[in-house]
């Protein structure tokens, strides 16, 4: 029982180690490396920036992560600091992260994503299982949950967007009403909203539940609609249920 304490205290102490075909700079509070870059798992309490191609071999731990190019990790990446990706960044594990991320380009999350504060992602979105981002969360392009995607604040959504749970938080917006765009979107649980929920061109296959609730064209719902205060229909709209009025206790 003490070897595997003392193996995992030395796992965790693990320092990482990056090397690089092009600069490798370390300053006082982040390691730069351009080039083709190779990156051990362990923790380093710095933030770690990679221009070019970047491969992570195991977990990381680091303070912060900014890559611009190619990313790729075979294992769970502890962000205590803000991620920001532009291009490929593939991470075969989970996301965790203290701050906010900020995706551009093509994004593949194998497990859970847990951002502390907003999460922004562009283009291609794709995750393995549940999403939470605490502050904020605003999806763009082209998305794929396998799972729950959650926020204490609002979630915004602009673009093809499949989700195999529910989606929780206090505002939610699918599409824009004064757009003209052919994006669907596709719920396989429930909607939920603290106050308002606003989609457009959506099917949801269980419930959506909210204070106010516009429901645009092209979209199907085949669960019940429960709102507090108002409810509107757009005649294109389809309904497998009449709309339920509740009381703000029951929301």
């Amino acid at each position: 029982m003490k070897n595997n304490e003392s193996d995992s205290i030395k796992k965790e102490e693990k320092r990482v180690i990056i090397s690089s075909t092009g600069d490798l700079q370390e300053y006082d509070e982040h390691i730069s490396a351009m080039g083709s870059a190779k990156i051990s798992g362990g923790k380093t309490n710095k933030s770690i920036r990679i221009s070019g191609d970047g491969t992570i071999n195991g977990d990381l731990i680091c303070d912060g992560l900014t890559s611009s190019g190619s990313l790729k990790g075979s294992g769970n990446l502890t962000v205590h600091g803000d991620v920001s990706s532009s291009g490929s960044f593939i991470i075969a594990g989970f996301l965790s992260g203290d701050q906010s991320a900020d995706f551009s380009g093509s994004t593949q999350i194998g497990n859970l994503i847990k951002i502390q504060g907003s999460l922004i992602a562009a283009g291609s979105f794709k995750a393995g299982h549940f999403v939470r981002g605490e502050q904020e969360i605003k999806l763009s392009g082209s998305s794929e949950i396998n799972g729950n995607l959650s926020s204490e604040k609002n979630i915004s959504i602009d673009g093809s967007t499949h989700i195999e749970g529910n989606v929780v938080a206090e505002d939610i917006l699918f599409g824009s009403q004064n757009k003209i765009k052919k994006q669907h979107y596709r719920v396989h649980g429930s909607i939920l909203a603290k106050n308002n929920v606003n989609i457009i061109r959506t099917h949801v296959d269980g419930d959506i539940k909210g204070k106010d609730i516009t429901l645009g064209r092209g979209t199907e719902i085949l669960g019940t609609v429960y709102y507090v205060e108002n409810v509107d229909i757009d005649k294109k709209a389809k309904l497998a249920n009449e709309p339920i009025q509740i009381s703000l206790d029951e929301l």
